[in-house]
C-alpha cells in the first residue's frame, strides 16, 4: 500500500483552538480519508501553532514540514498577519514574500512518489477566512483580511497551486443563510471556528484532497 504524507501547516485554525481534538480538520482527515480512499496509507501531520504568523511559520518550515517530505502541504495562514495585535501584524508585503518563500521551498521538496506531482511536494493554498467584525474589532476585520485573501489567490495562480477559498465559502453562508448561520461558524471571539465552521471547511478540503489524489 502506498503511503501519502499530508502536512497541515498554519496557525490556531489548523491546530484546532477551542474545539475538541477530533474536530480539528487534520484529525478528521486522518480518520476519514482512509475510509474514502482505502487504497492509500494516509499520514496526516498537524503542524498548526496558536498565534503564529507567516514570519514564524517560515522559520520552522524546514524542521516541521520539509523534513517530513510531504506529498501535499496545506497552508492556512493570514488571520494573525492581518490582525493589529502587537507583535503579530505583518504587512501585506511581508505576508506575500513569506508565502512566496514557503511555496518555493515546498515546490522544491522531493518525496518518493514520482507519479504524484512529478515527485515534488504540492502546496495547497487556503485563503484566510473572514471574521465577525463586531466581535474582534478593531484587531482584525473582514475588509482587512480580504487583502491577504487576494494575495493567496494571486500566488495560487502565479505558481499553479491548487487553492481553497474558504473566505468566499464562509461569506456565501452569510449571503444564503443569513447572519445567524454565519455567526454560528465562529466561537465567541468571532475569529476561531466552531464545530460548524470546521464542518464547512472540512467538506471543502476533503473534496479537494480526494480530487488531487484520485490517481495516486
Amino acid at each position: 500500500m502506498k503511503e501519502f504524507r499530508l502536512v497541515a501547516f498554519g496557525d490556531s485554525l489548523t491546530y484546532g483552538y477551542g474545539v475538541l481534538s477530533h474536530v480539528a480538520y487534520p484529525s478528521r482527515l486522518a480518520k476519514e480519508l482512509p475510509e474514502k480512499n482505502p487504497a492509500v496509507r494516509w499520514k496526516v501531520y498537524n503542524r498548526g501553532i496558536n498565534g503564529e504568523t507567516t514570519r514564524e511559520a517560515r522559520q520552522r518550515l524546514d524542521s516541521n514540514v520539509l523534513r517530513l517530505k510531504p506529498h501535499i502541504t496545506a497552508i492556512l495562514l493570514g488571520s494573525n498577519d492581518s490582525a493589529l495585535n502587537e507583535g503579530q501584524y505583518r504587512t501585506p508585503w511581508e505576508y506575500e514574500h513569506n508565502m512566496m518563500f514557503m511555496i518555493e521551498q515546498l515546490l522544491a521538496c522531493r518525496h518518493d512518489a514520482k507519479a504524484f506531482n512529478g515527485g515534488y511536494c504540492l502546496p495547497l493554498l487556503i485563503t484566510p477566512p473572514p471574521v465577525v467584525d463586531t466581535d474582534f474589532y478593531p484587531f482584525t476585520t473582514t475588509d482587512r483580511i480580504e487583502l491577504y485573501r487576494d494575495i493567496v489567490l494571486k500566488l495560487a495562480k502565479s505558481y499553479g497551486c491548487p487553492v481553497i477559498d474558504v473566505y468566499e465559502a464562509f461569506l456565501e453562508v452569510k449571503e444564503k443563510k443569513g447572519f445567524e448561520a454565519y455567526d454560528a461558524l465562529f466561537q465567541f471571539d468571532g475569529v476561531h471556528w466552531s464545530n460548524a465552521g470546521y464542518n464547512v471547511f472540512y467538506a471543502l478540503i476533503e473534496k479537494k484532497l480526494l480530487e488531487l489524489t484520485e490517481n495516486f
